[in-house]
Order: structure tokens, then sequence, then C-alpha cells
């Protein structure tokens, strides 16, 4: 099922690249997924929870939901095609008020990882909501 999903997210990212190779819009961020439908965002933001090497230290921009954790950290919350699944990343802003539960935010951030305890963690540092 790993292998569909990975051969999955590569045609779809290879079909975007190659069907809005030419945007009219400049990008400042290296990873952006504001511009790519729900199943592609979904499975971008697996591989990247699968794959953190690939991603560290790259902008990436991305739109979802706030979700705040018993624990107290705030995440971008998306959701996959049906919405039945999400997939999450912390973001940590540095002056802002952080938005209430369930509300609609875009938010940029570099993406790292942390460990704290035996688990490892991901999160955009240095974030700023849009």
């Amino acid at each position: 099922m790993k292998r569909f999903n990975y051969i999955l997210l590569t045609f779809c990212i290879t079909f975007i690249s190659v069907s809005c190779g030419n945007s009219s819009t400049a990008s400042d961020v290296d990873v952006d997924l504001t511009t790519m439908s729900s199943t592609v965002v979904y499975s971008y933001v697996a591989d990247m929870l699968e794959n953190p090497d690939d991603y560290k230290g790259q902008l990436v921009r991305m739109e979802g939901d706030s979700n705040t954790t018993h624990g107290g950290t705030h995440s971008c919350i998306v959701y996959d095609a049906l919405g039945c699944c999400t997939e999450g990343i912390e973001y940590v802003l540095e002056d802002e008020e952080y938005p209430e539960d369930g509300d609609g935010i875009t938010v940029v951030g570099t993406f790292a990882t942390y460990k704290k305890g035996e688990g490892k963690y991901f999160v955009l540092i240095d974030a700023a909501l849009e």
C-alpha cells in the first residue's frame, strides 16, 4: 500500500509540475500547498511526515483548520478528498495571537522536526498567518 501511495504522490506532483509550470504568480516558498487539490495536499503532507529529512529547512505554505491539542500545541489540519482522514503539522507563531480551533488558516513557516521523549514531531517554525 505504501508503494502505491508513493507512486500516486509522484504522479500527482509530476502532473501538477507539468500543468502548472507557467504560474503567473511568483512564489516565495519552497512548498506551496495552497495551490494543490485536497487529494494532492493530503498526500504531500503524508509524505512530509514520512520523509521529513527531504523537507527540513524548506519554507512551506499550507491552509487548513486550526487545532489546539491537549498539550497546548497548535496545528494546521488538512483533510483528504472525502474529508474523513486528517494530517496535521504543528506551527509556532512568533508574535501573533493563535486562532480559534476550527478557524480556516493559511500558515507559512520553515519545516523542522524535534524529539520529545521517544516521539518525533513536525513543526513549522518562525511561522506567520496570512
